[in-house]
């Protein structure tokens, strides 16, 4: 009795390992974090003309390594946005900016993504990203 006894608990600690929780949605950490934007006169001018915080900018989140955002979330009045009930794992967040490196091709700038890769470590964390800037034309 105690060799499958030994066994069964083996086979347990095999099964409940395999089962690790992915990063994704169902835990109690969160991601918090800032967008502002950076108003230029021109797109490929360093020198900002105005910075401000952005509201209402679609943050994207991906879980682990999923190629498709898993979770979207817009700013707040204040360019604030958090990621609620997640669990440990790997995480990008991403928002979309005017491509400053276009040069000349400013009538119709294409979007660049800005991203920051995060990770959760504990049950109860709270993540806080660096502040991600956004560009735009004054125009």
């Amino acid at each position: 009795m105690s060799k499958a006894f030994f066994i069964l608990v083996i086979a347990g600690a095999i099964t409940f390992s395999a089962c690790k929780k992915q990063a994704g949605e169902g835990g109690n950490s969160s991601i918090k974090g800032r967008v502002e934007v950076v108003y230029r006169n021109l797109l490929y001018n360093p020198t900002p003309a105005d910075t401000f915080v952005a509201p209402d900018v679609d943050v994207y989140i991906q879980y682990g390594d999923n190629v498709s955002p898993d979770d979207r979330i817009s700013t707040n009045y204040d360019g604030e946005y958090e990621f609620l009930n997640l669990r440990p794992g790997d995480y990008t967040i991403y928002v979309y900016s005017k491509d400053t490196a276009q040069g000349l091709t400013i009538l119709d700038p294409t979007d660049m993504v800005v991203k920051q890769t995060l990770t959760i470590d504990d049950k109860k964390q709270t993540v806080e990203a660096p502040l991600m800037r956004i560009y735009e034309t004054n125009n």
